[in-house]
Protein backbone atom coordinates (compact mmCIF):
# COMPACT_ATOMS: atom_id res chain seq x y z
CA UNK A 1 0.00 0.00 0.00
CA UNK A 2 1.30 3.43 -1.00
CA UNK A 3 0.56 4.99 2.39
CA UNK A 4 2.68 2.37 4.16
CA UNK A 5 5.60 3.24 1.89
CA UNK A 6 5.24 6.88 2.85
CA UNK A 7 4.91 6.21 6.57
CA UNK A 8 7.67 7.43 8.82
CA UNK A 9 10.29 4.94 10.00
CA UNK A 10 10.42 4.80 13.80
CA UNK A 11 13.40 3.84 15.93
CA UNK A 12 11.84 0.69 17.38
CA UNK A 13 9.13 -0.15 14.86
CA UNK A 14 6.39 1.12 17.17
CA UNK A 15 4.43 3.70 15.23
CA UNK A 16 1.98 5.90 17.14
CA UNK A 17 -0.37 7.25 14.44
CA UNK A 18 -2.07 9.65 16.87
CA UNK A 19 1.23 11.47 17.37
CA UNK A 20 1.66 11.90 13.64
CA UNK A 21 -1.96 13.05 13.57
CA UNK A 22 -0.99 15.78 16.03
CA UNK A 23 1.93 16.64 13.78
CA UNK A 24 -0.60 17.00 10.95
CA UNK A 25 -2.57 19.53 13.01
CA UNK A 26 0.64 21.46 13.66
CA UNK A 27 1.94 21.53 10.09
CA UNK A 28 -1.48 22.17 8.55
CA UNK A 29 -2.06 25.18 10.81
CA UNK A 30 1.39 26.61 10.05
CA UNK A 31 0.98 26.04 6.30
CA UNK A 32 -2.44 27.70 6.17
CA UNK A 33 -1.09 30.60 8.25
CA UNK A 34 1.80 31.27 5.86
CA UNK A 35 -0.36 30.87 2.75
CA UNK A 36 -2.81 33.43 4.16
CA UNK A 37 0.04 35.81 4.86
CA UNK A 38 1.43 35.40 1.35
CA UNK A 39 -1.97 36.20 -0.15
CA UNK A 40 -2.60 39.22 2.05
CA UNK A 41 0.87 40.74 1.98
CA UNK A 42 2.30 39.94 -1.46
CA UNK A 43 -0.75 40.01 -3.70
CA UNK A 44 -0.40 43.73 -4.34
CA UNK A 45 -4.12 44.13 -3.67
CA UNK A 46 -6.36 44.69 -0.70
CA UNK A 47 -8.32 41.46 -0.29
CA UNK A 48 -11.04 41.89 2.32
CA UNK A 49 -12.22 39.01 4.46
CA UNK A 50 -15.95 38.43 4.18
CA UNK A 51 -17.72 39.06 7.47
CA UNK A 52 -19.35 35.64 7.37
CA UNK A 53 -15.93 33.99 7.25
CA UNK A 54 -14.33 35.86 10.13
CA UNK A 55 -14.20 32.70 12.22
CA UNK A 56 -12.12 30.89 9.60
CA UNK A 57 -9.86 33.91 9.16
CA UNK A 58 -9.31 34.13 12.89
CA UNK A 59 -8.36 30.46 13.16
CA UNK A 60 -5.97 30.71 10.21
CA UNK A 61 -4.44 33.90 11.62
CA UNK A 62 -3.45 31.96 14.75
CA UNK A 63 -1.97 29.05 12.80
CA UNK A 64 1.56 29.96 13.82
CA UNK A 65 0.73 28.48 17.23
CA UNK A 66 1.19 25.10 15.59
CA UNK A 67 4.93 25.64 16.14
CA UNK A 68 4.29 25.39 19.90
CA UNK A 69 2.50 22.12 19.33
CA UNK A 70 5.64 20.89 17.56
CA UNK A 71 7.70 21.86 20.63
CA UNK A 72 5.48 19.84 22.96
CA UNK A 73 5.53 16.82 20.64
CA UNK A 74 9.34 17.02 20.43
CA UNK A 75 9.64 17.15 24.19
CA UNK A 76 7.31 14.17 24.52
CA UNK A 77 9.06 12.00 21.93
CA UNK A 78 12.55 12.75 23.22
CA UNK A 79 11.45 12.10 26.79
CA UNK A 80 9.98 8.63 26.16
CA UNK A 81 13.19 6.56 26.39
CA UNK A 82 14.48 8.58 29.34
CA UNK A 83 11.16 8.16 31.15
CA UNK A 84 11.11 4.42 30.46
CA UNK A 85 14.65 4.09 31.79
CA UNK A 86 14.08 5.97 35.03
CA UNK A 87 10.49 4.90 35.72
CA UNK A 88 10.30 1.40 34.22
CA UNK A 89 13.98 0.46 34.64
CA UNK A 90 14.49 -0.12 30.93
CA UNK A 91 17.88 0.10 29.23
CA UNK A 92 19.77 3.40 29.80
CA UNK A 93 19.89 5.90 26.95
CA UNK A 94 23.34 6.14 25.38
CA UNK A 95 24.11 9.85 25.08
CA UNK A 96 26.60 9.15 22.33
CA UNK A 97 23.92 7.44 20.28
CA UNK A 98 21.36 10.06 21.30
CA UNK A 99 23.41 12.91 19.83
CA UNK A 100 24.48 10.85 16.83
CA UNK A 101 20.83 10.14 16.10
CA UNK A 102 20.01 13.84 16.17
CA UNK A 103 22.83 14.41 13.69
CA UNK A 104 22.06 11.61 11.26
CA UNK A 105 18.27 12.04 11.39
CA UNK A 106 17.93 15.81 11.10
CA UNK A 107 21.03 17.26 9.48
CA UNK A 108 20.84 15.92 5.89
CA UNK A 109 17.29 17.23 5.23
CA UNK A 110 18.10 20.52 6.96
CA UNK A 111 21.32 21.09 5.00
CA UNK A 112 19.57 20.18 1.76
CA UNK A 113 16.80 22.70 2.47
CA UNK A 114 19.27 25.50 3.29
CA UNK A 115 21.20 24.82 0.08
CA UNK A 116 17.95 24.82 -1.90
CA UNK A 117 16.89 28.11 -0.29
CA UNK A 118 20.26 29.67 -1.06
CA UNK A 119 20.07 28.59 -4.70
CA UNK A 120 16.55 29.99 -5.07
CA UNK A 121 17.62 33.31 -3.57
CA UNK A 122 20.70 33.57 -5.79
CA UNK A 123 18.63 32.80 -8.90
CA UNK A 124 15.96 35.31 -7.88
CA UNK A 125 18.52 38.03 -7.09
CA UNK A 126 20.65 37.21 -10.17
CA UNK A 127 23.69 36.93 -7.94
CA UNK A 128 24.78 36.64 -4.35
CA UNK A 129 23.27 39.46 -2.25
CA UNK A 130 25.55 41.37 0.09
CA UNK A 131 26.09 39.57 3.39
CA UNK A 132 24.15 36.55 2.17
CA UNK A 133 26.93 34.04 2.76
CA UNK A 134 27.28 34.98 6.44
CA UNK A 135 23.53 34.57 6.93
CA UNK A 136 23.63 31.20 5.16
CA UNK A 137 26.52 29.94 7.29
CA UNK A 138 24.83 31.11 10.50
CA UNK A 139 21.67 29.30 9.44
CA UNK A 140 23.61 26.11 8.69
CA UNK A 141 24.93 25.99 12.27
CA UNK A 142 21.56 26.92 13.83
CA UNK A 143 22.88 30.21 15.18
CA UNK A 144 21.20 32.81 12.98
CA UNK A 145 18.75 34.09 15.59
CA UNK A 146 21.44 34.36 18.26
CA UNK A 147 24.02 36.01 15.99
CA UNK A 148 21.80 38.40 14.05
CA UNK A 149 18.89 38.79 16.48
CA UNK A 150 16.29 38.02 13.82
CA UNK A 151 14.77 35.16 11.87
CA UNK A 152 16.93 33.64 9.19
CA UNK A 153 17.04 35.51 5.90
CA UNK A 154 17.58 32.15 4.20
CA UNK A 155 14.41 30.48 5.46
CA UNK A 156 12.66 32.35 8.25
CA UNK A 157 10.81 29.34 9.67
CA UNK A 158 14.08 27.72 10.72
CA UNK A 159 14.12 29.86 13.89
CA UNK A 160 12.05 27.12 15.52
CA UNK A 161 14.54 24.46 14.43
CA UNK A 162 17.27 26.48 16.13
CA UNK A 163 15.15 26.35 19.29
CA UNK A 164 14.72 22.60 18.86
CA UNK A 165 18.46 22.07 18.51
CA UNK A 166 19.11 24.10 21.66
CA UNK A 167 16.70 21.85 23.52
CA UNK A 168 18.27 18.69 22.11
CA UNK A 169 21.60 19.80 23.56
CA UNK A 170 20.28 20.36 27.10
CA UNK A 171 17.59 17.66 27.02
CA UNK A 172 19.59 14.90 28.76
CA UNK A 173 20.09 17.24 31.71
CA UNK A 174 16.40 18.22 31.79
CA UNK A 175 15.47 14.53 31.66
CA UNK A 176 16.97 14.10 35.12
CA UNK A 177 13.54 15.16 36.36
CA UNK A 178 12.51 11.56 35.71
CA UNK A 179 15.02 10.45 38.34
CA UNK A 180 12.53 11.69 40.95
CA UNK A 181 10.67 8.48 41.75
CA UNK A 182 7.69 9.92 43.61
CA UNK A 183 5.07 10.53 40.93
CA UNK A 184 3.39 13.48 42.62
CA UNK A 185 6.66 15.21 43.46
CA UNK A 186 8.05 14.65 39.96
CA UNK A 187 5.01 15.96 38.15
CA UNK A 188 4.64 18.76 40.66
CA UNK A 189 8.19 19.86 39.87
CA UNK A 190 7.41 19.82 36.15
CA UNK A 191 4.26 21.90 36.60
CA UNK A 192 6.08 24.30 38.93
CA UNK A 193 8.89 24.71 36.41
CA UNK A 194 6.39 25.42 33.61
CA UNK A 195 4.63 28.07 35.68
CA UNK A 196 7.79 29.74 36.98
CA UNK A 197 9.45 29.81 33.56
CA UNK A 198 6.30 31.27 32.00
CA UNK A 199 6.21 34.14 34.50
CA UNK A 200 9.98 34.66 34.41
CA UNK A 201 9.81 35.17 30.63
CA UNK A 202 7.35 38.06 30.76
CA UNK A 203 9.87 40.93 31.14
CA UNK A 204 11.95 39.62 28.24
CA UNK A 205 9.41 38.72 25.57
CA UNK A 206 10.06 41.96 23.67
CA UNK A 207 13.73 40.99 23.30
CA UNK A 208 13.96 39.30 19.90
CA UNK A 209 16.95 37.09 20.68
CA UNK A 210 15.19 35.87 23.83
CA UNK A 211 11.93 35.04 22.08
CA UNK A 212 13.72 33.21 19.28
CA UNK A 213 15.73 31.02 21.65
CA UNK A 214 15.00 28.11 23.96
CA UNK A 215 14.63 30.67 26.75
CA UNK A 216 11.34 31.80 25.24
CA UNK A 217 9.89 28.32 24.70
CA UNK A 218 11.29 25.95 27.33
CA UNK A 219 7.93 25.45 29.05
CA UNK A 220 6.51 23.79 25.91
CA UNK A 221 9.22 21.12 25.95
CA UNK A 222 8.66 20.63 29.66
CA UNK A 223 4.98 20.04 28.95
CA UNK A 224 6.16 17.37 26.53
CA UNK A 225 8.02 15.73 29.42
CA UNK A 226 4.85 15.78 31.49
CA UNK A 227 2.83 14.20 28.68
CA UNK A 228 5.53 11.53 28.27
CA UNK A 229 5.34 10.85 32.02
CA UNK A 230 1.58 10.26 31.75
CA UNK A 231 2.04 8.19 28.60
CA UNK A 232 4.63 5.86 30.13
CA UNK A 233 3.04 5.44 33.57
CA UNK A 234 -0.69 5.92 33.18
CA UNK A 235 -1.82 5.54 29.58
CA UNK A 236 -2.44 1.79 29.64
CA UNK A 237 -4.62 2.20 32.73
CA UNK A 238 -6.60 5.13 31.33
CA UNK A 239 -9.88 4.15 29.68
CA UNK A 240 -10.97 5.82 26.47
CA UNK A 241 -13.72 8.30 27.20
CA UNK A 242 -15.90 10.87 25.49
CA UNK A 243 -14.63 13.25 28.15
CA UNK A 244 -11.29 13.28 26.35
CA UNK A 245 -13.04 14.12 23.07
CA UNK A 246 -14.57 17.15 24.76
CA UNK A 247 -11.27 18.04 26.44
CA UNK A 248 -9.41 17.72 23.15
CA UNK A 249 -11.86 19.97 21.30
CA UNK A 250 -11.75 22.57 24.07
CA UNK A 251 -7.95 22.40 23.98
CA UNK A 252 -7.94 22.98 20.21
CA UNK A 253 -10.22 25.97 20.73
CA UNK A 254 -7.94 27.34 23.45
CA UNK A 255 -4.93 26.98 21.16
CA UNK A 256 -6.26 28.53 17.96
CA UNK A 257 -9.21 30.73 18.93
CA UNK A 258 -8.36 33.42 21.54
CA UNK A 259 -6.64 36.68 20.64
CA UNK A 260 -3.92 36.39 23.27
CA UNK A 261 -1.59 39.24 24.01
CA UNK A 262 2.11 38.44 23.76
CA UNK A 263 2.34 37.34 27.41
CA UNK A 264 -0.74 35.29 28.27
CA UNK A 265 -0.17 32.36 25.87
CA UNK A 266 3.10 31.51 27.61
CA UNK A 267 1.14 29.77 30.34
CA UNK A 268 -2.18 28.95 28.66
CA UNK A 269 -0.87 27.31 25.48
CA UNK A 270 1.37 24.68 27.14
CA UNK A 271 -1.56 23.55 29.29
CA UNK A 272 -3.96 23.41 26.33
CA UNK A 273 -1.47 21.53 24.15
CA UNK A 274 -0.74 19.06 26.94
CA UNK A 275 -4.46 18.31 27.30
CA UNK A 276 -4.75 17.92 23.52
CA UNK A 277 -1.88 15.41 23.45
CA UNK A 278 -3.41 13.23 26.15
CA UNK A 279 -6.87 13.60 24.61
CA UNK A 280 -5.48 12.40 21.28
CA UNK A 281 -4.57 9.11 22.95
CA UNK A 282 -7.71 8.42 24.99
CA UNK A 283 -10.61 9.98 23.10
CA UNK A 284 -12.96 8.19 20.71
CA UNK A 285 -13.68 10.28 17.61
CA UNK A 286 -10.70 12.64 17.93
CA UNK A 287 -8.34 9.70 18.22
CA UNK A 288 -9.79 8.01 15.13
CA UNK A 289 -9.53 11.22 13.13
CA UNK A 290 -5.90 11.80 14.10
CA UNK A 291 -5.02 8.14 13.48
CA UNK A 292 -6.58 8.19 10.00
CA UNK A 293 -3.87 6.73 7.73
CA UNK A 294 -3.81 9.68 5.32
CA UNK A 295 -3.70 12.28 8.08
CA UNK A 296 -1.06 10.36 10.04
CA UNK A 297 1.15 9.82 6.98
CA UNK A 298 1.02 13.51 6.04
CA UNK A 299 1.82 14.37 9.64
CA UNK A 300 4.78 12.02 9.47
CA UNK A 301 6.16 14.16 6.63
CA UNK A 302 5.92 17.32 8.72
CA UNK A 303 9.68 17.94 8.87
CA UNK A 304 10.02 17.94 5.08
CA UNK A 305 6.89 20.05 4.69
CA UNK A 306 8.04 22.50 7.35
CA UNK A 307 11.48 22.90 5.80
CA UNK A 308 10.12 23.60 2.32
CA UNK A 309 6.66 25.10 2.64
CA UNK A 310 7.55 28.76 3.27
CA UNK A 311 10.02 28.81 0.38
CA UNK A 312 7.80 26.98 -2.08
CA UNK A 313 4.69 28.99 -1.27
CA UNK A 314 6.65 32.12 -2.22
CA UNK A 315 8.00 30.51 -5.41
CA UNK A 316 4.68 29.14 -6.66
CA UNK A 317 2.87 32.35 -5.67
CA UNK A 318 4.85 34.20 -8.34
CA UNK A 319 2.71 32.26 -10.81
CA UNK A 320 -0.45 31.60 -8.84
CA UNK A 321 -0.93 35.28 -7.96
CA UNK A 322 -2.00 35.83 -11.56
CA UNK A 323 -5.11 33.77 -10.76
CA UNK A 324 -6.26 36.25 -8.11
CA UNK A 325 -9.71 37.57 -8.90
CA UNK A 326 -9.64 41.34 -8.16
CA UNK A 327 -13.40 41.55 -7.68
CA UNK A 328 -13.52 38.58 -5.30
CA UNK A 329 -12.95 38.67 -1.58
CA UNK A 330 -10.61 36.63 0.60
CA UNK A 331 -12.13 33.14 0.75
CA UNK A 332 -12.49 32.51 -3.02
CA UNK A 333 -8.96 33.78 -3.63
CA UNK A 334 -7.60 31.76 -0.73
CA UNK A 335 -9.21 28.59 -2.06
CA UNK A 336 -7.86 29.34 -5.54
CA UNK A 337 -4.35 29.58 -4.11
CA UNK A 338 -4.81 26.30 -2.22
CA UNK A 339 -6.04 24.53 -5.34
CA UNK A 340 -3.30 26.01 -7.53
CA UNK A 341 -0.50 25.05 -5.15
CA UNK A 342 -1.81 21.63 -4.18
CA UNK A 343 -0.22 19.55 -6.95
CA UNK A 344 3.23 21.17 -7.30
CA UNK A 345 3.76 21.46 -3.55
CA UNK A 346 2.57 17.91 -2.89
CA UNK A 347 5.03 16.59 -5.48
CA UNK A 348 7.84 18.62 -3.93
CA UNK A 349 7.03 17.59 -0.35
CA UNK A 350 6.65 13.89 -1.13
CA UNK A 351 9.73 13.87 -3.32
CA UNK A 352 11.89 15.52 -0.66
CA UNK A 353 10.53 13.20 2.01
CA UNK A 354 11.05 10.01 0.01
CA UNK A 355 14.45 10.88 -1.40
CA UNK A 356 16.05 12.71 1.51
CA UNK A 357 14.22 12.61 4.84
CA UNK A 358 12.78 9.09 5.00
CA UNK A 359 16.10 7.32 4.30
CA UNK A 360 17.60 9.29 7.21
CA UNK A 361 14.95 7.87 9.55
CA UNK A 362 16.77 4.54 9.40
CA UNK A 363 19.19 4.68 12.37
CA UNK A 364 21.70 2.56 10.46
CA UNK A 365 21.76 4.54 7.23
CA UNK A 366 25.35 5.82 7.72
CA UNK A 367 26.60 2.24 8.08
CA UNK A 368 24.58 1.00 5.12
CA UNK A 369 25.81 3.90 2.97
CA UNK A 370 29.41 3.24 4.00
CA UNK A 371 29.12 -0.43 3.09
CA UNK A 372 27.47 0.42 -0.22
CA UNK A 373 30.17 2.93 -1.16
CA UNK A 374 33.19 0.95 0.00
CA UNK A 375 31.98 -2.65 -0.08
CA UNK A 376 33.61 -3.13 3.32
CA UNK A 377 32.38 -3.03 6.91
CA UNK A 378 35.87 -2.27 8.17
CA UNK A 379 36.11 1.13 9.89
CA UNK A 380 32.40 1.60 9.26
CA UNK A 381 30.61 4.45 11.10
CA UNK A 382 29.37 3.72 14.59
CA UNK A 383 26.33 1.45 14.33
CA UNK A 384 23.30 2.87 16.06
CA UNK A 385 21.28 0.46 18.15
CA UNK A 386 17.68 1.52 17.61
CA UNK A 387 16.76 0.31 21.10
CA UNK A 388 18.98 2.95 22.66
CA UNK A 389 17.91 6.10 20.86
CA UNK A 390 14.89 8.31 20.58
CA UNK A 391 13.06 9.04 17.37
Amino acid sequence: MLLNRLRRITRDGRWIPEVDGLRFVAIASVFLFHLSGELKIRSGRIIPVESQYWILDRLVAHGDRGVRLFFVISGMILAMPFARHHLLKSKPVSLRKYYMRRLTRLEPPYIASVILAAILEIVYAHGIPSGYISHALASLIYQHSLIFGQMSLINSVTWSLEVEIQFYVVAPLVMMLFAVQNEYVRRGLMVLAIVLISFAQLPFMDVTRFGLSICGSLQYFLMGLLVADVYVINLDRMKSSWVWDLAGLLALAAIFWPNYDKHRPQLVLPLAIGILCVGAMRSHILRRVLANPTIAVIGGMCYSIYLLHFLLIAVVFKVSKHFIIPTATFLPNYLIQLATMAIPLTIAFVGFFVLIERPCMDPDWPTKLWVKLTGSREHEPYLLDSADISE
